[in-house]
Formats: C-alpha cells, sequence, structure tokens
C-alpha cells in the first residue's frame, strides 16, 4: 500500500532564499573560472627556461671547480 502524507514542505520562494542562492551561484562561479590554456603554456615554458639556466649555471660552476683544482695542482 502507499500512504501519502502531507508534511510541511519548506517554502524555496522566498525572497531571502533567493538572495543566499543568487551569492552561492557567484561564488561558485569565481571558484570554478578555468585557467586560460596560454597563460598555462608560457607559465611551463618559464619554468622549463628558469630550470635549464639554473642546469648550466650548475655545470659552469662545477666545471670552473675541477678546471681551477686541476691547474693549481700542476
Amino acid at each position: 500500500m502507499l500512504s501519502m502524507s502531507s508534511g510541511y514542505k519548506e517554502n524555496n520562494f522566498s525572497t531571502q532564499s533567493l538572495s543566499t542562492s543568487l551569492v552561492m551561484k557567484k561564488n561558485n562561479k569565481n571558484k570554478t573560472i578555468k585557467p586560460n590554456i596560454e597563460d598555462l603554456k608560457k607559465k611551463i615554458f618559464i619554468e622549463r627556461r628558469r630550470e635549464k639556466r639554473n642546469t648550466v649555471t650548475f655545470g659552469a660552476v662545477c666545471l670552473s671547480t675541477f678546471l681551477m683544482f686541476y691547474f693549481f695542482q700542476n
């Protein structure tokens, strides 16, 4: 058997709930903005360039240190 109960239903059309739902939508919209693909590509490119520069600098320092020890011991 199915029984039908008529309980109190919340008023979803009140002005107070409308204003809070609009605020929630705006907050959710701000959080879900996706970053631009071009900006992401640029950040990746800059990071790779920085890593390459650090590697080259580290290699040059190691090479110069090795060469200094080599020449000063002879």
